[in-house]
């Protein structure tokens, strides 16, 4: 069976009815009998807001905590499209970047991946669950989350698609 990695972005997830379109894309990959890995981003502007609201709290951010605060937009979309996919009659699970092994340096906001560990990706595709991880994050050394900066939903879905074929 063939593993497809698909990344949707914040425009293709902004709200409930948009993802029904994009849960529907799935379904008819995943009824063609492929695993399927789902990677995305946040819904919508939701990067921007938060990132607005924090520098509305204070203007020097603390670097790590900017990381935790900006991971969950994507958890957000990863966990709404799972629980979507599942109400519609189909397996899905939601992991965050380091659920899904995700390893990277100790950069904040604009972290680069050190490695992915596929295991558990691997595990839950072989149960049958679609898997739906969440784009831009990752965990450091220190177990910390980090960020990997715009376009960091992208980097993700190429290089769990690289790791998977490894």
């Amino acid at each position: 069976m063939d593993t497809i990695v698909l990344k949707f972005g914040g425009s293709s997830v902004a709200d409930n009815e948009k993802l029904e379109l994009v849960a529907k894309k799935i379904i008819d990959l995943y009824e063609k009998k492929h695993h399927i890995v789902v990677v995305v981003s946040a819904q919508g502007k939701t990067t921007d807001k938060l990132i607005s609201e924090a520098k509305e709290l204070s203007e020097n951010t603390q670097n790590r905590e900017m990381d935790v605060l900006l991971s969950t937009g994507e958890q957000m979309s990863s966990a709404k499209l799972s629980i979507l996919l599942n109400k519609m009659g189909y397996p899905a699970i939601s992991l965050t970047g380091w659920q899904a092994g995700i390893y990277t340096d100790n950069t904040n906001q604009n972290a680069i991946i050190k490695c992915i560990d596929t295991s558990r990706i691997k595990k839950e595709l072989q149960k049958g669950n679609i898997v739906v991880v969440t784009g831009f994050q990752g965990l450091n050394e220190s177990m910390d989350i980090t960020t990997l900066g715009r376009g960091g939903s992208d980097t993700t879905a190429v290089a769990i698609s690289a790791a998977l074929r490894s």
